[in-house]
């Protein structure tokens, strides 16, 4: 039996459920990551554990295989195949395009359809204009850490955008997928909602599409099978990104020294200070943003309720304690 060990932020973790599939081909998997919640009810995950579980090693078997291979040290720091390419092969596997999959749970289920009825409109979007930090979690603030801009649309065109959209379709509520102690929480004509990251993804399935940028919401709807756009800065659909999106950018050239900031190199080859490219003469327009949405919006129209939970995912009805099936609890 193995346990892999996953470091990074929940989109990278959701990203890993595309190969799980194939990893169960070579036994048992059980994960043991800062976010079990994103395996815990997945079919061919034994068990999910979280890092700072108590006692843990004291109950995994002396004979466990713990298997930690970490894409961000790989070829894939050049920037010329996808993450999960590279994953997959660091772990013996082979990927074959294959999309992420979140497995819900009924519980999870009536919670988020609650939280929907709270959305002041019927039908509505997410949005997610910057991101980077772990997930605000309901009870457990965290303190903002900003991530820079290198994935991030610009927060005056962001605005722009949503009033633009909001008068374009008073029928259409926006929900702002941004942790409420962002700054891009803050953005005006938006429902924020204080839920955990796990609902969210019921959330999707409820809604007519989402505006993304390289981080977790791309992730998510990907693996509920929901298409949106996604914006791409200093990073591309190449590397991160899923051909079931609409993937946007205002520039061919994605690899602008990818991932040089987790070595620590902060200089380009003849010794001058490398800085973030101008963030503002590359990001996609606010009407290019729009004309994609609208093309987003003729596809979903008719969309406007949940897709339900799928017939494989767990099937646990109480709150998820010791007495439940969820794996890991």
């Amino acid at each position: 039996m193995a346990i892999y060990m996953i470091n990074g932020g929940v989109g990278k973790h959701i990203a890993f459920t595309a190969l799980i599939d194939k990893l169960a081909e070579k036994g048992d998997v059980q994960m043991m990551t800062a976010y079990p919640d994103v395996f815990r009810h997945h079919p061919k995950v034994k068990a999910s554990y979280s890092h700072e579980e108590p006692g843990l090693y004291d109950r995994v078997p002396r004979d466990t295989d713990i298997i930690f291979r970490e894409p961000y040290y790989s070829p894939f720091v050049f920037a010329k195949t996808h993450l999960l390419y590279e994953w997959a092969k660091l772990l013996g596997i082979e990927y074959e395009g294959e999309l992420p999959q979140w497995h819900s749970c009924k519980k999870w289920y009536r919670e988020a359809k609650e939280v929907i009825k709270k959305i002041p409109k019927k039908k509505f979007i997410l949005v997610q204009f910057g991101g980077g930090q772990s997930p605000y979690e309901v009870n457990q603030p965290r303190i903002f850490i900003p991530q820079g801009q290198r994935r991030a649309y610009p927060l005056n065109m962001a605005q722009d955008f949503i009033n633009q959209f909001t008068k374009a379709h008073p029928d259409i509520a926006v929900v702002n997928y941004s942790m409420v102690n962002e700054e891009y929480s803050h953005l005006g004509g938006c429902c924020v909602l204080n839920i955990a990251y796990w609902l969210y993804p019921e959330l999707l399935k409820a809604s007519m599409g989402f505006i993304g940028i390289d981080s977790s919401l791309q992730h998510m709807a990907a693996g509920v099978g929901v298409s949106g756009v996604v914006i791409w800065g200093a990073t591309g659909p190449e590397q991160f990104g899923y051909p079931i999106h609409g993937n946007i950018s205002n520039t061919t050239n994605h690899h602008m020294r990818p991932l040089c900031a987790r070595f620590g190199d902060n200089k380009n080859a003849d010794g001058s200070m490398w800085v973030d490219r101008d963030i503002l003469s590359t990001a996609v327009s606010v009407d290019k943003l729009m004309e994609v949405t609208e093309a987003m919006l003729d596809m979903k129209l008719d969309k406007e309720e949940t897709k339900g939970i799928a017939e494989d995912d767990c099937d646990c009805d109480d709150d998820c304690g010791e007495d439940c099936k969820c794996k890991g609890a």
